[in-house]
């Protein structure tokens, strides 16, 4: 049986945007639901006087955002904040909530750049790229990145290469996969750097990297069956690369040459579709 839950608090008129996620919230319930599911992307925005603010001016719980406020202040650990915002809902039962905490106390038990590093891969995996390349390039451009495994330090090369491999930078991509299996010696990174060679034009290059990594039949034909899934979906993947740059363009305010782009890329479809009509 389900159980009656009575919301603490108003209805928020303008929402709290996590950052990481992009995940709008407008009650004290929806914001401990969102700490339980999201654990690994929750510390920052804990500690930022915006979400104090947010319960305090949106949600009417001055009290809560006081008293959350001074233990910000006194540079509590995160699970106080935690345990202080739960008990401003009737949402999660006690053993909910010390579970909760004991998944706090793995994440903590990692090094600050293997944290970090949990937290791009949750970024990365919800879509948020931008958030992720940020901070993917954070953790190399930093000391911290010392604490990494050079299995770790490939995990993060290798979604580098994926990311840019999406704005359609494969020359670029390819040399981060490359990167990433030398350092995780991982098949997948293996297979990516070939494939991103592929994809950038780079025939002789290609066939070069081929008889030097590719050392077994079955790993051969599997990346030979892969390219030709690649070369039938091309067009789709140029095509989707050149909206991604439209966006990118249009949100640096670069109008001229976004209207430019739109106008080219919208005569290459009509004149494909011309043909197929023929």
């Amino acid at each position: 049986m389900g159980k009656l839950i009575l919301c603490t608090g108003k209805t928020a008129g303008k929402p709290y945007i996590f950052k990481a996620t992009g995940t709008k919230i407008y009650t004290m319930e929806e914001l401990c639901y969102y700490i339980y599911h999201n654990v690994e992307t929750i510390s920052e925005d804990l500690f930022r006087l915006e979400l104090i603010d947010f319960i305090r001016n949106e949600l009417g719980l001055t009290e809560r955002a006081d008293y959350l406020e001074d233990l910000v202040k006194k540079r509590v650990g995160i699970k106080d904040l935690v345990v202080s915002i739960f008990c401003s809902a009737d949402y999660y039962d006690k053993n909910e909530i010390n579970h909760l905490l004991t998944e706090i106390d793995v994440l903590y038990r990692m090094n600050p750049a293997q944290r970090k590093k949990r937290q791009a891969d949750y970024c990365m995996r919800y879509g948020q790229w931008k958030e992720a390349m940020r901070q993917y390039r954070n953790i190399l451009n930093g000391k911290e990145f010392m604490e990494l495994t050079g299995e770790e330090y490939g995990d993060i090369l290798h979604n580098i290469g994926v990311l840019e491999a999406r704005n359609g930078a494969f020359l670029v991509a390819s040399d981060k996969f490359r990167e990433a299996y030398e350092r995780n010696h991982r098949e997948e990174s293996l297979k990516q750097y070939l494939y991103a060679l592929k994809a950038s034009e780079h025939q002789e290059n290609f066939e070069r990297e081929v008889r030097m990594y590719v050392g077994t039949r079955e790993l051969l034909a599997s990346i030979e069956e892969e390219l030709f899934r690649m070369q039938e979906s091309s067009e789709y993947t140029s095509m989707n690369a050149e909206v991604k740059h439209l966006e990118e363009l249009k949100e640096k305010g670069k109008m001229q040459e976004y209207y430019e782009q739109v106008d080219h890329l919208l005569k290459r479809i009509k004149d494909k579709y011309r043909l197929n009509s023929l």
